[in-house]
């Protein structure tokens, strides 16, 4: 069996059809955190592929994906280290999107969506902490450990949850 050749097909299924999209990237279904319906495929460190809505998005999530371990550094905003909003910030800057530097501020540069509605690229905001939403409910993140990939979530210590937000 060819997997790459039955991986190609499939994409191209799901390229043309956003259902097929969610089937492809292993999402759950509706009512649980989505992949997007967008169909810039990215590639998790898992294998799982997520698609997100738009080349900016795509751009973020892989720029955030490809520092991971780099060390937290509090303050930090460079490859050096990062802190939780330093970290993105900084992925956000390289798909050209300019985010506040306070991860409590950073919902104020999109506007809010629901978990079920979630889609690569988009942010996971606490009273002091941030995460980004990779897709196939996995969210990259450092704060206090190295950038990593960690299970989607809304709790963070005893930090109360913002919300998720879509940066413009």
């Amino acid at each position: 069996v060819d997997l790459s050749r039955d991986a190609s097909a499939l994409e191209g299924q799901a390229a043309a059809d956003p259902s097929a999209a969610r089937a492809v990237s292993g999402a759950p279904s509706a009512g649980a955190p989505s992949s997007g319906g967008g169909r810039i495929p990215i590639t998790l460190p898992d294998g799982s592929v997520s698609y997100a809505e738009n080349e900016r998005a795509a751009t973020a999530v892989r720029a955030a994906l490809s520092v991971q371990g780099t060390p937290y550094v509090w303050g930090g905003t460079t490859t050096d280290g990062f802190d939780c909003s330093g970290f993105t910030q900084w992925a956000y800057r390289q798909a050209g999107v300019e985010l506040p530097r306070l991860a409590q501020d950073q919902d104020t540069a999109g506007f809010a969506v629901s978990q079920d509605d979630l889609q690569p690229g988009d942010l996971a905001v606490w009273s002091g902490h941030v995460a980004m939403y990779i897709g196939n409910g996995q969210l990259v993140e450092t704060g206090g450990d190295p950038v990593g990939v960690t299970p989607l979530r809304t709790s963070n210590a005893d930090q109360t949850f913002e919300g998720f937000y879509r940066p413009r």
